[in-house]
């Protein structure tokens, strides 16, 4: 009797229990969101390691309680995660005591928000080519500058040269090409004694003005004008024979200031006048250009004609054009020999807009 009392209790406190716990569907937890993005350098140079980023976390009523901070890696990305959703972040970008960047932005439910890249130019994506000559080392202002990825051409040696440029496959891959004043020119820019095989020279500046015209950029500084002048004759005027090799080398010995005359290299410089030196004599002077021709740097300028000083008041010594889907630039000085701050600014500049 006592064991068939004990099994009914038994049997009534199970049916309980079922009563009392019923299964329910799993409740919804809200999701934190994250916030990733990428900073570049202020000098538009390259993507910026650690800098720092941070987000204040507030209360529904506002008040600050905590901070979300990251740093930014060798590649300029950041990634801000952990963020409570349903809140509107103001999110800083600091690097040193400078603010570069306020981003504001809203996080839903687990959502991870995506900023857009700025633009930064990043110089180990440029492929560089660089024509070797007697009077200018691009090279080494490139090393400065972070370009790390440029192979030298031999330009004082005319077979390798040509072989270079009458093969428009071994120029395709450049995004740019830099020719050194002092390069090899006879028989491979213009054809001073006769002697240059038939069809070489037309052949080489046609590869050229091919690769200019596919969107490659071209740029030459000081005695490499006549690759300018031979390519794109109607665009830039220099003093002399345009008929006649190297008659525009009749620059003096100068050190100018320089004017910016490009206002936006002004406003990235700060400044409106830097200082270039001409260091040797009988450099190209450029007397005008085509009204399609930008002038990034101008100063008064003195030549030579025989036994005549003659004073020419505010020419370019630094211009640029666009020919097709690509560009033309040209340096009447010597890049290597003005790498002084605001000149390496100038030329950084100069790179980020070709």
């Amino acid at each position: 009797m006592r064991i068939t009392m004990f099994a009914l209790v038994l049997t009534l406190v199970g049916c309980q229990e079922q009563n009392f716990f019923v299964p329910t569907d799993p409740v919804d937890t809200p999701e934190p969101g994250s916030v990733e993005g990428r900073v570049c350098d202020p000098s538009g140079r390259t993507w910026l390691a650690d800098a720092l980023i941070y987000t204040y976390l507030r209360t529904e009523e506002g008040q600050i309680y905590d901070t979300k901070t990251a740093y930014s890696d060798r590649n300029g990305y950041w990634l801000l995660d952990e963020l409570p959703m349903g809140y509107e972040y103001d999110i800083y970008v600091q690097y040193g005591q400078d603010t570069l960047e306020t981003h504001r932005v809203w996080v839903e439910d687990g959502e991870h928000v995506i900023l857009e890249q700025p633009d930064c130019f990043d110089p180990l994506q440029v492929d560089v080519a660089v024509v070797t000559g007697d009077y200018d080392d691009f090279q080494d202002v490139l090393t400065n500058m972070g370009f790390a990825n440029y192979e030298l051409i031999d330009g004082l040696t005319s077979s390798e040269l040509v072989h270079f440029l009458s093969d428009p496959s071994a120029l395709e891959p450049y995004d740019i090409i830099f020719f050194n004043g002092g390069h090899v020119e006879e028989d491979v820019i213009y054809d001073s004694d006769g002697d240059a095989p038939e069809g070489q020279i037309d052949t080489i500046m046609q590869n050229l003005t091919d690769y200019v015209e596919g969107g490659g950029t071209l740029y030459g500084s000081d005695w490499a004008y006549d690759v300018i002048e031979r390519g794109w004759p109607t665009r830039i005027n220099f003093v002399g024979d345009d008929n006649v090799a190297d008659d525009a080398q009749k620059g003096e010995y100068a050190f100018v200031n320089a004017a910016v005359s490009d206002s936006a290299l002004a406003e990235f410089l700060g400044k409106d006048f830097i200082e270039v030196e001409f260091d040797l004599p009988v450099w190209p002077v450029m007397d005008s250009v085509d009204g399609s021709v930008s002038v990034h740097l101008s100063s008064t300028v003195e030549y030579r004609e025989g036994t005549e000083t003659i004073s020419l008041p505010a020419r370019p010594i630094l211009a640029s054009f666009t020919a097709g889907e690509g560009k033309v630039v040209f340096a009447s000085f010597r890049v290597a020999k003005n790498a002084t701050a605001d000149m390496v600014m100038s030329l950084q500049y100069m790179m980020y807009n070709l």
